[in-house]
């Protein structure tokens, strides 16, 4: 499986060296368009990695899978050319900042030969015991949901390459809910199956001050956000995201979800990394399950995307996976302006694109 690199802004540094470690995957280049903002970035993945820097077209004619790690809000416009070149194509996180993004995606992923995905933590090794857990019915029905990602360094260089990639809302989209929110939204859909029916945000977003300062302030964007999220027959869900100085675990990024069924709940940390289920009736296991949740999902996903292509299967996360995550942010967002109002998460609308 030949991988070009579209865009080496964000990610693709941790990227190549694990693409490289995996067998049957070939990293053939990195690639941008001439009118990048930050095309000397790519230039400098190109020669720190030893990869060929490539033309954009030449770059998709050459590869099976496309990989965009541009800033944000250039992953829709990268990740369409791909799918129209008839590319296999994977995102970076957030896939895209708003649902007119998400929905491009969604209709180019139609008339494309080529299979869409995004990255995504599903196949951390906690929240896959947690899915399977859940589906055997172990807690019962699934009623509740409690989802936590709080991030920790603060904006240096040494968690965020550049900080106007998350903060400024040209580049990023918007704050941390756009970053971040992505992951829990996803979580919450995985494990229960259910559509969010609406929304109810607040975070720290201008006029309200940021937490912790820094640039979040200087963009008038929020460091921290608390979400209320009603879904499909009458399960509710949380879900906080944040940036603080300091984590609440040891790894940089912090993420837990835990839901609670009508006979029992299920606790997946991956930070212990673990997973826990207590039972109604008292009894209770807790398990230590895999090492780094972010690497261990990394590999499972670069694999299994790999053979989502040779059996023409449906990826974890699809086109319609994409449109309800960033539906939910976006609700989000529009929450939070409102001081809490709820907002009912945008739908798929019928596609223009098809006379």
């Amino acid at each position: 499986m030949r991988i070009l690199i579209v865009s080496g802004v964000r990610h693709a540094r941790d990227y190549v060296p694990l693409l490289r470690s995996l067998p049957g995957i070939e990293v053939i280049g990195c690639a941008d368009t001439a009118d990048s903002p930050f095309a000397e970035d790519s230039a400098d993945l190109a020669s720190t990695t030893g990869l060929p820097l490539l033309d954009l077209d030449q770059g998709l004619d050459s590869c099976d899978v496309a990989l965009v790690c541009s800033e944000p809000t250039r992953h829709v416009d990268l990740a369409v050319r791909a799918l129209e070149a008839g590319r296999h194509v994977l995102v970076d996180k957030p896939a895209a900042t708003d649902t007119r993004g998400a929905q491009r995606l969604w209709e180019a992923a139609d008339r494309s030969r080529g299979l869409l995905s995004a990255v995504h933590r599903l196949h951390s090794p906690q929240i896959a015991r947690a899915r399977r857990l859940v589906d055997s019915g172990a807690i019962g029905l699934p009623l509740a949901v409690d989802a936590e990602w709080i991030a920790a360094g603060g904006l240096d260089g040494t968690t965020v390459e550049r900080p106007e990639l998350v903060c400024d809302p040209a580049l990023s989209g918007g704050g941390e809910l756009v970053n971040f929110g992505w992951y829990p939204a996803l979580a919450i859909r995985h494990l229960t199956g259910l559509e969010v029916e609406e929304v109810v945000a607040f975070s720290s977003a201008a006029p309200h001050a940021p937490l912790f300062g820094g640039p979040h302030g200087t963009y008038g964007v929020e460091d921290a956000a608390v979400l209320s999220l009603r879904l499909r027959n009458g399960v509710v869900a949380t879900a906080t995201v944040a940036r603080a100085p300091a984590g609440v675990g040891p790894a940089p990024v912090s993420s837990s979800l835990r839901v609670l069924g009508s006979h029992g709940h299920v606790l997946a940390d991956e930070d212990a990394p673990s997973v826990t289920v207590r039972a109604a009736d008292g009894g209770r296991l807790s398990r230590r399950i895999g090492g780094p949740a972010g690497v261990t999902a990394l590999r499972r996903l670069f694999t299994e995307f790999g053979d989502d292509i040779r059996l023409g299967r449906t990826p974890l996360v699809s086109a319609a996976d994409i449109h309800a995550a960033v539906a939910v942010v976006e609700a989000a967002l529009s929450s939070a302006r409102q001081d809490g109002a709820p907002v009912v998460p945008a739908a798929r609308t019928a596609d223009t694109t098809v006379a």
